[in-house]
């Protein structure tokens, strides 16, 4: 093994985008609500904004704490999960608040 060199991020977002609704006994997931397709239109954002060392994005399978409220994500270095998230444009929001708190 080897370490890979790379710019450390100053927020890292995680996004769960598990989807139970198709299960013969479905419960509470983060998808329907967020899919793969919105953290990619998220990490594109990013991008667009020029903070692609700064700020990374990654979807994730899940993150343990489903609920019926709505989506799931967890932000590092502060380990801060948020939940209740509805769209892209909260998680796009969450960001906004996350850089602004830490002087990006």
């Amino acid at each position: 093994m080897e370490e890979i060199k790379f710019p450390k991020p100053k927020i890292h977002l995680f996004v769960c985008v598990n989807d139970r609704t198709k299960s013969n006994n479905p419960t509470p997931s983060c998808g329907p609500r967020i899919k793969p397709e919105d953290v990619k239109k998220v990490k594109e954002w990013i991008h667009s904004e020029g903070l692609t060392t700064e700020v990374y994005c990654t979807k994730a399978q899940c993150l343990g704490f489903c609920n019926p409220e709505g989506s799931v994500a967890v932000i590092y270095p502060k380990g801060k999960f948020i939940k209740g998230i509805q769209t892209k444009d909260d998680l796009k929001q969450l960001l906004r608040e996350e850089m602004s708190s830490s002087q990006l």
